[in-house]
């Protein structure tokens, strides 16, 4: 009998070790670099493929005044029946690169291309052409928006949230560089929040991803095809190449231009209504502060004047954000909205006070 519950207990005990072995998940071989190599690649060929239709070439023209019309070998001219001599000329001035934004036709790309432009004639990557108009443009942020004036519908890009990338993450530039359009370059982020002194409202994104004259304008994307960044400009040696030192302007800065352009034409901006200062790092050591920017002035019935900052106090931080230098408080400002309340650390008189602005719409006298 005893040999009896012996065999029934180790039959129970083989049959509870193979129900459990069964349920045990399988785990995958884990992928090898080859593998994973063409993974990375096939993700490169998908945002090419799909992002490359909504990417443009911009060639930009100057119309020019010909002779006068009362001179009399113009008049001579048209007495002999070869024509009306025409009064204008256009003449082709420059390259660049742009986005489509919308379906209905707009383009995103910088204000440098369009500066003192009068005629814009967009290309598609099917070589379809174009001619666009000046919707509105942002010399402070080197950012402009054209419009095509067609029942046709476009391809377009997204936006990516800038604030989330990473230093690290792929970055995928297309554009016409030295005219080669819809060039496409791969390189990572080097860096994010540069300010470089080029703009007055500045957020670049650092890459290597190559980046050349006919470059600026384009989209800088990500592995999902969305855009985090405007490529702007690079450091070059004399020699005007790229060295791995590019720019573009974050997709969280650009999208608000954007937004603001195609809606009034201009940019809307919010304000403080105050002047800043830098802190050095010894100066910030000395007063035992981690970060912040000194107040230098307040305007007089300004947001920062009815929250009660005075001249002298030095902002820790604003919204959620630690602010460093003056460039940081733009940004921040910038991109939130007219009549949004913004908390704010104050230090003043050694101490931490902790006070809230309502952003205001900024005067234009202020900015033009």
């Amino acid at each position: 009998m005893k040999s009896y519950w012996k065999i029934l207990f180790l039959c129970l005990f083989v049959m509870s070790v193979v129900i459990l072995w069964s349920r045990k998940p399988c785990l995958e071989p884990e992928a090898s670099p080859v593998t994973q190599a063409k993974s990375l690649q096939d993700s490169f060929v998908e945002v090419a493929e799909k992002c490359s239709d909504a990417v443009v070439v911009i060639t930009t023209g100057r119309r020019l005044a010909l002779r006068n019309h009362d001179h009399a070998y113009n008049q001579l001219y048209n007495y002999f029946n070869y024509g009306k001599v025409p009064e204008e000329q256009t003449v082709s001035t420059g390259l660049g690169s742009g986005f489509f934004v919308s379906n209905d036709g707009y383009i995103l790309t910088n204000y440098h291309i369009v500066r003192n432009q009068d005629v814009f004639t967009v290309k598609l990557k099917d070589e379809r052409s174009y001619n666009a108009e000046l919707v509105g443009s942002d010399p402070l942020s080197d950012l402009a928006v054209l419009k095509i004036n067609s029942p046709d519908k476009f391809p377009y890009l997204e936006f990516a949230d800038s604030d989330r990338i990473q230093v690290g993450h792929w970055a995928i530039a297309i554009g016409a560089p030295f005219s080669l359009a819809h060039t496409v370059t791969v390189g990572i982020v080097s860096h994010k929040q540069r300010a470089m002194g080029m703009n007055v409202y500045e957020n670049f994104i650092q890459t290597d991803a190559s980046i050349n004259q006919g470059n600026s304008g384009g989209p800088l994307l990500d592995l999902n095809g969305k855009v985090i960044g405007v490529n702007d400009f690079i450091l070059s040696s004399g020699r005007g190449g790229n060295i791995g030192l590019s720019f573009a302007i974050a997709s969280n800065l650009a999208g608000k231009v954007c937004e603001s352009l195609i809606k009034y034409g201009r940019v809307i901006r919010p304000w403080l209504g105050v002047s800043l200062g830098e802190i050095t790092p010894e100066q910030r050591a000395q007063l035992k502060i981690r970060s912040g920017v000194v107040v230098a002035g307040v305007v007089s019935g300004g947001p920062a004047h009815s929250s009660g900052i005075d001249a002298g106090d030095i902002i820790l931080s604003l919204g959620d954000r630690e602010v460093f230098s003056s460039r940081d408080i733009q940004s921040v400002v910038f991109e939130s909205n007219i009549g949004e309340n913004l908390k704010l650390k104050v230090f003043r008189n050694n101490k931490v006070s902790e006070l809230e602005i309502k952003l205001e719409k900024m005067p234009e006298s202020s900015w033009k």
